[in-house]
């Protein structure tokens, strides 16, 4: 069953790129070990049609007829009907009929429970026959520096390892130049933050990001050290010397906009410094000549050793999407695949250190 709430071969995907490409201990076998293995009894597969069985599955998940009709894009009547060709075919009833809708007798329990690990063997067979499949040339990618830094590089690795004679090229840039090169067709896939949409390209969420307020550890500064611990509000950020990144970039997108939504007006933050590097900001925050926002996945390391620490303003979280970012058309070799890939091993991203990603799993 995936995410969100649908059974089937598309719902029962492995949940990590290490047990779909693991070798096959086969949910099949339960089905057929108290035979002999030399002497198989044949079956009708058209007692157990898998289109019979997609249905089963839906109408158990929705447990209403009418829901599974909408998911499968059927009529009503046809659901109906193929629920009671396989409860005819197996000769035993797999659901109680109700006003409020239907849900699974003994048998029809123990069947989906089966049934929902076979189609997940299944998936992944044919997931592993694709990534066999020979994959060659360069992936020509544009990302901003987070996405480029802490994402590409660890996908591209375990990429590589199902695709040795692929190779990468990867352009870095901030949100606002990566999109205008896909506009002008110079790449053909990018990662970018905080959009949800950009005219003329196409934008799919990709991972959940939390933008963080950080501080140096340990403030030389007295007064900087009292203004900062006294900062209890979103008003009170005006006290404080902000460490920018440059105009356009996505980050600083995502914060002026949050902010003017909590009532402030980022115009009248300090801007005395602006970098337009996420490492350089890192340098002058632990040194402590002011605070800045970073995101939750490249400030986890100086946190963990202590260098940097995060300053908690209530009612205040940031929170942003990572997105593909996708010029036109249909997305076809080496990038396509490697979209597919990268999509597959989203759990596998998670920060170590205090990670949220609960909008990623769905």
């Amino acid at each position: 069953m995936d995410s969100s709430g649908r059974s089937g071969l598309s719902g029962c995907r492995p949940r990590s790129i290490s047990s779909r490409y693991s070798p096959i201990t086969s949910h099949l076998s339960p089905l057929t070990n108290h035979f002999s293995p030399f002497h198989f009894p044949k079956v009708d597969i058209n007692r157990v049609h898998p289109i019979l069985l997609q249905t089963f599955l839906e109408v158990a998940d929705a447990g209403q007829i009418s829901e599974a009709a909408r998911r499968l894009h059927l009529s009503q009547p046809a659901v109906t009907g193929q629920i009671r060709r396989l409860e005819s075919n197996l000769e035993r009833t797999l659901f109680i009929r109700s006003a409020r809708g239907v849900s699974l007798t003994p048998d029809g329990a123990r069947l989906r429970d089966r049934l929902q690990g076979v189609f997940a063997e299944l998936e992944e067979i044919v997931l592993e026959l694709d990534q066999t499949r020979e994959v060659t040339g360069i992936l020509t990618i544009a990302a901003s520096t987070t996405l480029a830094r802490y994402f590409v590089p660890r996908i591209f690795v375990r990429f590589h390892h199902y695709h040795p004679t692929s190779a990468l090229k990867l352009v870095v840039g901030n949100t606002e130049a990566i999109l205008n090169q896909l506009r002008e067709h110079r790449v053909g896939l990018g990662l970018v933050e905080g959009l949800t949409r950009s005219p003329g390209l196409r934008l799919e969420p990709f991972i959940r990001d939390e933008l963080i307020l950080v501080c140096a550890a340990r403030i030389p500064d007295t007064k900087l050290r009292r203004t900062i611990e006294t900062a209890k509000s979103v008003g009170d950020l005006e006290r404080l010397p902000f460490i920018w990144r440059e105009t356009g970039a996505g980050n600083r997108t995502v914060i002026e906009r949050v902010l003017e939504e909590r009532g402030l007006d980022p115009r009248k933050l300090d801007h005395r410094y602006e970098l337009g590097s996420s490492e350089a900001i890192k340098t002058l925050v632990i040194a402590g000549l002011g605070v800045a926002f970073f995101s939750n996945w490249e400030i986890q390391q100086e946190i963990a050793l202590g260098f940097a620490r995060r300053i908690h303003i209530p009612g205040l979280r940031i929170d942003r999407t990572f997105s593909w970012a996708i010029s036109s058309g249909e997305l076809g070799g080496v990038a396509g695949e490697f979209y597919r890939f990268a999509n597959s091993m989203r759990e596998e991203l998670f920060p170590v250190h205090g990670g949220r990603e609960e909008g990623a799993r769905s």
